[in-house]
């Protein structure tokens, strides 16, 4: 998928809210030009939290964590220890909250399953939601390798891109597992993708919230993704 035509599709999507039967309009900038994609820093191993980093919340059956349910468009279910949702219809993006506490310094990560659909999709995480302002940061990955920070929100006129729409080699393709991972602390947030270092940016938009899940769809729908081994632990 061109980077224009994705960078339209975070401009112009409708966001369906968590459980809500109806839409709203969100991501209105206006599309540009495509920047010319640079190479991405060296990947670097990071490892996987110390036995001194405590687990602040952690889910692998979603048994009492992201809200299950569904619509016309969306379902949103928990099976064989997934957490699973399937958007069945083009050019939207559902998603849901999966904790009632906020977090302000954490790790966050989880493994994220494209289980079908076509590979020109976005799926990926919510961190910092803010429930009254109703703003997040968003990271999110898609099946054909491309990657996206932003700051954004239903209430909002435009995204506030942090990363535009890039590609990188440590996006495992199609229908595979990856294990996307966040790290925030204070206005600085490290992402990373199967344990690979993609970057880091300073934003100081919010300081903190709830985390989530969501899935999005492009041209076609039918878009299925698994999520599992969700972990919140506390920053280093």
């Amino acid at each position: 998928m061109k980077n224009t035509t994705r960078m339209y599709f975070f401009a112009a999507i409708m966001l369906i809210v968590t459980m809500a039967c109806s839409t709203v309009a969100n991501l209105g900038a206006t599309p540009t030009p495509a920047p010319t994609n640079t190479p991405p820093p060296t990947s670097t191993p990071i490892p996987s939290p110390t036995p001194s980093s405590s687990i602040l919340f952690e889910d692998s059956e979603f048994t009492n964590s992201c809200k299950t349910g569904g619509t016309d468009d969306v379902d949103r279910l928990v099976e064989n220890g997934q957490f699973k949702m399937t958007i069945k219809t083009p050019n939207i993006v559902a998603w849901t909250d999966c904790t009632e506490e906020e977090f302000s310094d954490f790790v966050y990560e989880v493994d994220a399953t494209q289980l079908g659909g076509p590979d020109n999709n976005i799926y990926g995480v919510l961190f910092r939601y803010d429930t009254n302002i109703k703003d997040f940061y968003v990271f999110a990955i898609s099946g054909d390798g491309y990657y996206v920070i932003a700051v954004d929100g239903p209430n909002r006129e435009e995204p506030n891109m942090l990363i535009e729409w890039q590609t990188s080699s440590a996006i495992n393709l199609g229908n595979a597992t990856n294990h996307i991972k966040i790290e925030a602390v204070g206005s600085r947030i490290s992402y990373y993708v199967n344990d690979q270092f993609l970057g880091e940016i300073q934003d100081s938009s919010l300081s903190k919230g709830v985390i989530g899940v969501f899935v999005g769809t492009l041209d076609d729908g039918n878009v299925s993704i698994g999520y599992d081994n969700m972990r919140v632990s506390s920053a280093p």
